[in-house]
């Protein structure tokens, strides 16, 4: 049983670890200087989805900067 939980635990945070991976890296590919074109076209405070075939992320213009978020969590 131990096991078992420990295997479970394990595939839980692989899927943390790459969404969080992910997250990190959207953000600062936008912030960036090849993403600048993205948010010079968004006014302060807009957002929108943006989904790949494994997440779903919402994209918010916040003082300048992309901030992004998950939307919904990959099904292991």
């Amino acid at each position: 049983m131990a096991e078992l939980r420990f295997l479970i635990m394990s595939a839980v945070e692989q899927i943390k670890t790459s969404t969080s991976r992910v997250v990190v890296r959207f953000t600062n590919y936008l912030n960036g200087p090849l993403g600048r074109s993205v948010l010079d076209n968004l006014d302060e405070g807009e957002s929108f989805i943006l989904q790949t075939s494994d997440h779903t992320m919402r994209i918010t213009k916040r003082n300048g900067k992309a901030v992004v978020s998950l939307v919904s969590i990959p099904a292991a």
